[in-house]
């Protein structure tokens, strides 16, 4: 029961800021067709995006986005790095945009007939005021107008190649902006773009995406229909179960999306950053469910309060908690198959490979939806669930079928499954329990192995029936946790959060909780702060359809806190698989040292003297 973590981390560099060279006076060009419009007109109720917008974005500032994703580094400098790389035209001038005034871009299908390919962002980049670059567009020098308030660059100004120009406008009322994107998308969308950068969204968000299902639709339909000409199986590649195998992964998760995306009627969300806290709403509505992702989806919009009483049964020492009430199982078809590490196939044996499955579909989010978990916060982090699973009694008798069937000697490949996994006592547990160490004896491992690593391993999971319930404890010692449950104060829900019929998940997890559900180990880094507190409603629409809505809040601080742990988590997977790497080329370097020796000495030549090998050109990390 592990899971990956992954993290995307922003780099941040210094940026260098070059004066903008005046260019020529250039010779007048007739105006060009502006097919959305001109920017400088009246701006009055703002019209419906281009008919062929998948995704249109707005935001009240760029400042607090950065803020989200690059923490203490200079607004400056994180735009000067990051925009250029969104739209290349843009160049230099990243560092010329203005972070406090709004925004807006849309993602597009970059052909101009909408046929699949590539998708294309064009953006209305807000400008600070006095920029070289807005006053050589209105004298002309490198731009020529192609409507009120609008300028097109000369045939070799902005030019990004494959990225696209920009375009210079004025932005009504007052205000400059650069709209950079594909040149086969910007003419349609330029104008749009001025008009919607002029105010920000409501409520003053600062992101606010909406998503256009017609488009949508005929992109995916396209793309969909590309994807399946290059099935491996119309020619000699469909004898490559590995090429076949990822190709049905890729099109099923292909086949679901467009599925989703053809019964949709409505998708938007909004993200709002307060002084303290994030808050991200988001709502979404299929009218009629014909594709069997989204008639899976819609059975799960049915709220059933019994999954809230399976929370008030956790202990009311859990800091931490959420509950879901729909059955997640029948979201399968939406969720990616857990596929068999071949690792352990090699290593351990069908044995092994057959538990860890078992395993998986008792405890997963597959076996059933209607489940409740507690974190608390002493004893290094403990966890317990309350998962309704029908027979339960039946289920554990089924897996210690599967893990006495496992053998605990060494296999072909000299690993022994029993040093990967045990079966501990469990002294005054109801009958058919079991508890389990998931993981290498903790006595066996070497003294230098650090307390937090060590005290991982010392955790066990014990698995309780209670009639159709099953009850889950990973702790350091889930038997006496179990024993204090019986006993002690249950959580207590208020009606605001249980009483309401349509709610259908409540969650409320402080920084601890959320990595635990990503799979990281327990650390005393992570501190009590403020929870993330979220609820999800569902509610049925007309005879095959559903509407949900999320609302969630963050605090920044506990959002931080987070951000920095995966972050380090990640940069010490890097560090290990790097050192890994190493010591395999090492390992290789040697042998292929012993085998020209070998050779060496049957030609008769010094078995002490060979030539040096090839040097290494990789450039090795820092530290190492």
């Amino acid at each position: 029961m592990t899971h990956r973590t992954r993290r995307r981390g922003l780099l941040a560099a210094a940026a260098l800021t070059f004066a903008c060279q005046k260019d020529p006076p250039a010779r007048p060009a007739p105006p060009a067709r502006v097919d959305a419009g001109s920017p400088a007109a009246t701006p009055g109720p703002l019209p419906a995006p281009p008919g062929n917008a998948l995704m249109v974005f707005r935001g009240a500032g760029l400042r607090k986005l950065v803020t989200l994703v690059a923490p203490g580094v200079p607004t400056r400098v994180a735009l000067g790095q990051a925009v250029p790389g969104l739209t290349p035209g843009i160049g230099e001038h990243g560092v010329d945009l203005d972070p406090d005034a709004p925004f807006a871009a849309i993602l597009a299908p970059r052909d101009p007939d909408g046929a699949p390919g590539q998708l294309g962002l064009t953006v209305a980049w807000p400008l600070r005021p006095g920029m070289e670059i807005a006053q050589n567009a209105q004298a002309g020098r490198g731009y020529r107008e192609v409507s009120a308030g609008l300028w097109e660059p000369t045939a070799t100004e902005g030019d990004a190649g494959a990225g696209g120009p920009c375009w210079v406008a004025r932005k009504p009322p007052t205000g400059w902006a650069m709209v950079c994107g594909p040149r086969e998308t910007l003419r349609e969308m330029a104008g749009w773009l001025v008009r919607a950068a002029a105010t920000a969204p409501e409520g003053d968000s600062a992101l606010d995406v909406t998503v256009q299902p017609a488009p949508a639709r005929r992109t995916l339909e396209r793309q969909l229909a590309l994807l399946e000409a290059q099935d491996p199986r119309r020619n000699d590649a469909g004898t490559n179960r590995e090429r076949v195998a990822e190709y049905d992964a890729v099109h099923r998760s292909a086949q679901n999306t467009k599925q989703l995306i053809d019964d949709l009627s409505r998708l938007h969300g909004s993200l709002s950053i307060g002084e303290d806290d994030y808050r991200l709403t988001a709502e979404a509505e299929f009218t009629n469910a014909t594709g069997s992702s989204t008639r899976a989806l819609v059975a799960s919009a049915r709220a059933d309060q019994r999954p809230f009483e399976l929370l008030r049964r956790l202990p009311a020492a859990a800091s931490s908690y959420f509950v879901t009430a729909f059955d997640t199982a029948a979201l399968a078809p939406l969720i990616a198959a857990d596929e068999d590490d071949p690792r352990v196939l090699q290593l351990l044996g069908p044995e092994m490979v057959r538990f860890q499955r078992g395993l998986r579909e008792l405890t997963g989010f597959r076996r059933s939806g209607y489940r409740a978990m507690g974190f608390f916060s002493e004893d290094g982090g403990a966890r317990m669930e309350v998962v309704r699973v029908g027979d339960a009694r039946g289920a554990i008798a089924e897996l210690r079928r599967l893990v006495n069937a496992v053998p605990r000697t060494p296999r072909p490949s000299g690993a022994n499954p029993g040093d990967y996994f045990a079966i501990l006592p469990t002294p005054g547990m109801p009958e058919g329990s079991i508890r389990l160490r998931l993981g290498p004896d903790p006595a066996r491992l070497p003294p230098n192995v650090p307390a937090e690593v060590r005290r991982n391993y010392q955790r066990s999971v014990l698995l309780v029936p209670d009639g159709e319930v099953l009850v889950l404890i990973d702790a350091l010692d889930p038997v006496a946790r179990y024993t204090a449950a019986q006993s002690g104060d249950r959580l207590a829900i208020s009606e605001s959060d249980a009483g309401v019929s349509r709610t259908a998940a409540l969650v409320h997890l402080s920084p601890a909780a959320v990595v635990a559900l990503l799979g990281a180990p327990p650390s005393d880094a992570l501190s009590n702060t403020d929870p993330l507190h979220a609820t999800l409603t569902s509610e049925r629409v007309g005879d095959n359809g559903a509407r949900f809505h999320l609302d969630a809040r963050a605090p920044i601080a506990s959002v931080n806190q987070v951000r920095d742990f995966v972050a380090a988590l990640q940069a010490q997977q890097a560090r290990m698989m790097e050192q890994a790497r190493q010591a395999q080329e090492q390992a290789q370097q040697a042998a292929r040292r012993a085998t020209q020796q070998r050779a060496g000495s049957a030609n008769g030549a010094p078995s002490g003297i060979r030539l040096p090998d090839p040097p290494n050109f990789q450039l090795q990390r820092p530290g190492q």
